[in-house]
């Protein structure tokens, strides 16, 4: 009988009572006898992971480009970022330096032969040196030559397209070579 006028009171029937009163109940326990999951992330052994990792990754590059090298048999030298690199041809004019806009002419490949890009001398590029976006290994090596030289460069991918590549042609990760021609010098 009280059931019946608490449910006139409500305006609902007996079924519908009977699941609000589940619903209620289930809402208002939910959580409430089992602790909840919580996990705890160690990001400072992430971040080690991480690190060990990319170091990994950084010593098996670094051998792949010291085995091309000798491969191709190209007297190379090594500066302290990694990049590689050899001026096989001699030119006669002014040392690049930062800040100066060079005329380059390019040949872009990976260490398997693969082509990517080119610039010939006819249709040259230009940039300035530490300024224009153009990879870091790029920057580097001009600093390295004068006008009229002729270089090959190996560059690791952290000094070429990184980690990403370059959404075309070079795959992430990628080591690429550089065959360079300074074709002018201007400050």
């Amino acid at each position: 009988m009280i059931l019946s006028k608490f449910c006139a009171f409500l305006n609902v029937g007996k079924i519908n009572l009977i699941y609000i009163l589940i619903a209620t109940v289930c809402i208002g326990c939910n959580g409430c006898s089992e602790k909840q999951n919580t996990q705890v992330i160690d990001y400072d052994k992430i971040q080690k992971d991480l690190i060990e990792d990319n170091k990994q990754k950084h010593n098996v590059e670094i051998k792949e480009i010291k085995k091309f090298v000798a491969k191709n048999k190209w007297p190379m030298q090594e500066t302290n970022t990694g990049l590689h690199y050899w001026i096989y041809e001699n030119g006669t004019g002014k040392h690049a330096k930062f800040n100066d806009v060079v005329t380059i002419s390019f040949k872009v490949s990976l260490l398997d032969g693969t082509q990517c890009y080119q610039a010939t001398d006819n249709d040259p590029r230009q940039f300035k040196i530490g300024m224009d976006n153009v990879e870091t290994g790029l920057h580097e090596v001009l600093q390295l030559m004068k006008e009229g030289d002729r270089c090959r460069a190996v560059l690791p991918s952290y000094l070429a397209f990184g980690l990403t590549g370059d959404s075309d042609k070079i795959p992430s990760s990628a080591s690429v070579v550089y065959d360079i021609h300074l074709l002018k010098t201007m400050e």
